[in-house]
């Protein structure tokens, strides 16, 4: 279950994250159905993301008997409980009035989305390693793709 749930989290982001990386990546991507409905979208996906990560930490954590007390729980959790700051982050500013009083500051706080996508495979690995499924397999193909366009896009912008 606790891996279901971090597979659609996964997924949510990787949707979050396309609009712009496949805009810049792939020009005519602007003009699809798909782009229109994930831009339009964008910000209510991007709370499912927050929301189904906050429960994949519930279960993962009820599953373990974790102990917040416990010092080892947050050495051993450190990149999930990182990207879920981070997603916190986002889904307390994903609003009107924050795009409003941030200004500029809004775009430099959500550009954060992106160190979430170089902890995902940490986390990734770091959970999994010793369990590797065809879902862990998806869910780090999908970082490493979203990673790779990121970069393509960036390098992109660098030519001019």
């Amino acid at each position: 279950m606790d891996n279901t749930l971090g597979f659609f989290a996964m997924l949510t982001y990787v949707a979050t994250l396309l609009p712009s990386n496949f805009r810049a990546v792939f020009p005519a991507f602007r003009y699809t159905f798909l782009y229109r409905t994930l831009l339009k979208n964008r910000r209510s996906i991007g709370l499912w993301t927050f929301a189904l990560s906050v429960c994949h930490a519930c279960v993962v954590f009820y599953q373990h008997h974790s102990s917040l007390a416990d010092i080892e729980f947050y050495r051993k959790s450190i990149s999930g409980l990182l990207l879920l700051f981070i997603f916190a982050l986002l889904a307390a500013t994903s609003n009107n009035w924050s795009i409003r009083k941030l200004q500029k500051n809004w775009k430099r706080l959500h550009s954060l989305t992106y160190v979430a996508a170089f902890l995902i495979p940490w986390h990734i690995t770091a959970k999994m390693s010793d369990q590797w499924s065809v879902v862990t397999a998806i869910c780090m193909t999908l970082a490493i793709n979203v990673i790779c366009l990121w970069m393509f896009r960036k390098y992109q912008e660098l030519l001019g």
